[in-house]
């Protein structure tokens, strides 16, 4: 008897896990589809697109159920949610604060988050560390900044230490226009990724990912 209610008991969770699982495959197909849509690619190149979204929606959708961190996994819309703090938790960190922390832990494959300000407001963009050199680093899609954290490029990006605040912003979509909070962003594809190797016990070194 306790074996069939403990096969009972698995099934279930199986159950709900494949559901999750279904879920958020078809949350990401809908979307990824829809931007495709909208960039006009050439043929060749949506052609190549479209042949490797399976593997990498799979991919994204496995990585999110299997890790574990501080923010709930809702499944239903692909996105991770997590309590939004009134005021940006960037207000709260300098730019000695952020040179400090990549001075010592700037390191490839480290993931952090980008502040973006543009038209008033200000949000996150997850990315990581491809390449340092001379006291500057690479960001894998934002490009070159300074150890302060600026980006050698556009004044309207800036590195900001990564604590769990800044972290469960950048994760969330969290945004704020002027001083108050406002709609939450849908992260990409790609940001989904990397929160899911997201090291949230150190947030000072990357997640050692078995190979």
């Amino acid at each position: 008897m306790v074996d069939f209610f403990a096969q009972q008991q698995d099934f279930a969770q199986d159950s709900k896990r494949l559901l999750a699982y279904a879920q958020l495959c078809n949350v990401f197909y809908e979307r990824e589809l829809k931007l495709l849509a909208e960039f006009n690619l050439e043929p060749s190149r949506l052609s190549k697109r479209l042949a490797a979204l399976p593997f990498y929606i799979k991919r994204a959708a496995e990585s999110l159920m299997s890790l574990e961190n501080p923010l709930q996994l809702d499944t239903q819309n692909g996105t991770w949610s997590g309590k939004q703090k009134r005021r940006n938790p960037a207000e709260k960190i300098t730019a000695d604060m952020t040179f400090e922390w990549l001075n010592k832990y700037a390191q490839i494959g480290l993931i952090l988050p980008v502040l973006v300000n543009e038209n008033g407001v200000t949000w996150y963009r997850l990315d990581c560390i491809d390449a340092t050199s001379d006291g500057k680093i690479r960001l894998n899609e934002q490009g070159w900044f300074n150890l302060n954290g600026q980006s050698l490029d556009s004044v309207n990006l800036k590195i900001v230490k990564a604590n769990k605040d800044t972290m469960t912003a950048a994760c969330c979509g969290h945004s704020w226009i002027g001083g108050d909070t406002t709609f939450p962003r849908t992260l990409t594809l790609r940001e989904l990724l990397l929160s899911s190797t997201i090291n949230w016990p150190n947030l000072n070194k990357p997640m050692k990912i078995p190979h």
